[in-house]
């Protein structure tokens, strides 16, 4: 007697993973042509196809992220050269103050005294102090101006050889010697 194993289609004391087994088989030989091919359900077609759904989602995923990096940094962009516009109108604003002030200033310094007394003295004291508060500022300011206008001049010098002689210039052992830190 065989235990466990019957012919029998229902398969009443077969084991249940023998059976399933037994069922996948039958469902698989039953989708063969009768010329012998398989049907179109091809499993290795299904799982390109699907692979290439995936791989398209991808992309437009990447593209999305893409367009939208791009959405950002063009938008931080604008906004940065808007800060920069805001700023120059404001330093227009500050140098046509300062043309005033040196107006005034001259015309308080050239104005002839009519009564000598103290207060003209403490006047003019804060006058004088103002101003030399002012450009000990303006000084500072100076210097930093100079040392900007400067470097832009080597940065434009720099980026002016590096476009017309290219690697040639940008990789140069001595200009790298020369330009480093140290």
């Amino acid at each position: 007697m065989n235990q466990g194993f019957s012919n029998t289609p229902s398969g009443g004391s077969q084991n249940p993973k023998i059976q399933s087994f037994l069922e996948a088989l039958r469902n698989s030989q039953g989708k063969i042509n009768p010329a012998g091919s398989e049907s179109t359900t091809n499993p290795f077609a299904e799982f390109q196809n699907k692979k290439e759904i995936e791989k398209k989602r991808i992309e437009s995923f990447h593209q999305a992220r893409s367009q939208e990096w791009n959405r950002i940094f063009s938008s931080k962009q604008k906004e940065t050269e808007k800060k920069i516009e805001q700023i120059r109108q404001e330093l227009k604003k500050l140098a046509t103050r300062v043309r005033v002030l040196d107006t005034n200033i001259t015309r308080a310094i050239e104005s002839p005294v009519i009564e000598a007394g103290e207060g003209q003295i403490t006047f003019l004291e804060h006058v004088r102090k103002s101003i030399h508060e002012y450009s000990l500022n303006v000084s500072q300011a100076n210097s930093w101006l100079e040392m900007y206008n400067s470097r832009s001049k080597k940065k434009s010098y720099y980026w002016g050889q590096a476009s017309k002689k290219g690697t040639s210039f940008t990789q140069n052992n001595e200009r790298t010697a020369a330009t480093s830190v140290g």
